[in-house]
């Protein structure tokens, strides 16, 4: 007796094709986005004094000249951005808390910090 015998005709193998190419491009967009999640925190530091120096005017309307500072306050850190216009006149001061910036650990790459023991 004959088994049953599949035969594959060239649109089969067109579709299997394109769902090899649609999860290819699934697996690239995946990993696209977690690289911008992971380098997100770096860029968004940068941004705020970024921002203050080469835009001042998004902080304020008219203002030309945006001064970045930051002050320690405990284990966090203060970020400020005094923005003034043409003829040095304060418009205006924005501020950003960075809570425990100076309390974390530097860690490298691939380290990882043992959970602190419990005195006994």
């Amino acid at each position: 007796m004959i088994r049953n015998i599949t035969v594959r005709t060239p649109a089969d193998t067109t579709s299997s094709r394109w769902r090899q190419i649609a999860a290819s491009a699934l697996i690239a967009a995946a990993a696209a986005v977690s690289t911008m999640a992971v380098t997100a925190p770096a860029a968004q530091a940068a941004t705020f004094q970024d921002t203050c120096v080469a835009h001042p005017g998004a902080y304020a309307s008219g203002a030309v000249l945006g001064v970045y500072a930051t002050k320690r306050i405990g284990n966090d850190r203060e970020e400020s951005c005094k923005v003034y216009d043409a003829q040095n006149k304060l418009l205006g001061t924005t501020y950003q808390t960075n809570y425990g910036f100076y309390g974390k650990q530097a860690q490298g790459p691939g380290q990882i910090n043992p959970p602190a023991q419990s005195p006994r």
